[in-house]
């Protein structure tokens, strides 16, 4: 009785010894054969002559250098104003009531927003901000921009160049505009510049002129796209 109860006792620490024994293997056999993951390392940018559009690259991410052309201007439809650049920014500004308060005491300037200032909490119901923007700020990309033999995304162009001002007169207006607006500094102005009033606008230009650059960006058909993160 005494031997039979021993072996019962051992018989647990060999099924334990068993089962660590297998797991290991089990283990050592999915470290060998279980799928690796694929190398998150980037693939390199290739850099490639602008004189003409290599194939092998396409799909790669390429560099280009050289000096963009604008094949088709940058244009506002709305004001019918063009420029030889890779991007037209038009800037539109209201001149508003604005309230300051301080306490119980208020006080009410006009300033020049390029957004809607509210004025239904305004305390003194003879401020009113009524009149809606004709139109808002925006970005005109050029119709095609290249670079060498490639076709440039006027975005992607555009990335990292600083746009500089671009003064234009109203005489660049169609007559239904230009009898609205007045010169203003190289700006767009209604009313009287002189004496602005509320509800005037202000639009003035700026560009992203063409240049020398250095591009990097996917080739696909002769196009450089813009890599998407």
């Amino acid at each position: 009785m005494a031997r039979r109860g021993r072996r019962s006792r051992g018989r647990p620490a060999v099924l334990v010894a068993v089962v660590v024994i297998a797991v290991g293997i089990a283990t050592a056999w999915w470290l060998r054969h279980r799928p690796h993951a694929p190398s998150t390392a980037p693939a390199p940018v290739v850099p490639t002559n602008i004189d003409r559009v290599d194939a092998r690259n396409e799909g790669r991410e390429v560099e280009l250098s050289g000096r963009l052309q604008v094949a088709r201007p940058a244009r506002d439809g709305e004001l019918s104003i063009q420029a030889d650049a890779v991007m037209l920014l038009r800037e539109v500004q209201m001149l508003q009531w604005q309230e300051h308060c301080a306490g119980s005491d208020c006080r009410y300037a006009l300033e020049w927003s390029p957004r809607r200032i509210d004025s239904h909490a305004f305390r003194d119901a003879g401020h009113r901000n009524d009149v809606p923007f004709p139109f808002s700020s925006e970005a005109f990309a050029a119709g095609e921009v290249r670079l060498g033999a490639y076709a440039i995304d006027a975005d992607l162009a555009a990335t990292g160049a600083p746009a500089q001002p671009y003064p234009v007169t109203a005489a660049r207006l169609p007559p239904n505009l230009a009898a609205t607006f007045r010169d203003c500094d190289g700006a767009l102005c209604t009313g009287d510049p002189g004496k602005p009033a509320a509800g005037d606008l202000r639009v003035a230009y700026r560009i992203v002129p063409a240049g020398t650059r250095n591009v990097s960006g996917v080739q696909r058909d002769g196009r450089l796209h813009a890599i998407k993160r």
